[in-house]
């Protein structure tokens, strides 16, 4: 071991030697002529990067249009004001007329009311207790009946109304001819009763019958059928 540490110290010896020989004179020192002076590089600061806010960015708010931007609210449309529904004129409608009772419901004061109106001349005196005396007829041949003569009087005015009791009509009608007759025969006693008694009028609606000695027996005597038809 010894030996061997030798060899290896003399060998690193001579190749230390062998290398000086080859190098000469080149001393890797360099003089001072060719030392130059180092190119002074200026350092170059690096540019201050200019701190970045970490705060975002305030995005400027979007400026709400003006209230006189908006646009305008259409104007509602003027109410239309509906017509005024004026109610139509009350049309005055004429009172109607009592309508006839019928035949059954009337009295013979209703017929003989009716009569009167439109008989002309007066023959307002009751004279219905003379029935017997002037028609000869009982009451009992009569449901209702009326006898009409004026109190005093040169023209003979007279008017006979009844509703006749079932199959007694021919009886009263018998009655009311022969009165008639009796009148035409007393006319010549009394000149101003001619033209009443020429004209006297014997009708019969149902059982209703009706002698008149009056001024106007048409009119009579269609009041009397107008009533008890």
């Amino acid at each position: 071991m010894k030996y061997i540490r030798l060899s290896a110290l003399a060998l690193c010896g001579a190749m230390t030697l062998s290398l000086a020989a080859c190098g000469g004179s080149s001393d890797p020192t360099p003089t001072p002529d060719e030392v130059t002076e180092p190119a002074v590089v200026e350092s170059v600061e690096p540019t201050a990067t200019p701190e970045v806010s970490a705060q975002p960015t305030e995005t400027p708010e979007a400026t709400a249009p003006a209230e006189s931007e908006k646009p305008a609210e259409s104007e509602k449309p003027a109410e239309t004001q509906k017509p005024v529904q004026t109610p139509p004129a009350e049309t005055t409608q004429p009172t109607p007329e009592p309508s006839e009772a019928p035949a059954d419901d009337l009295s013979a004061a209703d017929v003989y009311a009716k009569v009167s109106a439109v008989a002309g001349g007066n023959p307002k005196a009751d004279m219905g207790f003379a029935l017997t005396e002037f028609y000869n007829l009982s009451e009992d041949d009569l449901e209702d009946f009326v006898f009409y003569m004026p109190e005093m009087s040169s023209t003979n005015e007279e008017i006979f109304i009844a509703k006749v009791k079932s199959g007694k009509l021919d009886t009263v009608k018998s009655a009311c001819e022969s009165r008639q007759q009796g009148l035409k025969e007393e006319a010549g006693m009394y000149p101003a009763a001619a033209a009443y008694v020429e004209s006297s009028r014997i009708a019969v609606s149902g059982d209703w019958i009706c002698f008149v000695v009056v001024e106007k027996p048409d009119a009579a005597v269609s009041a009397f059928n107008d009533c008890t038809k």
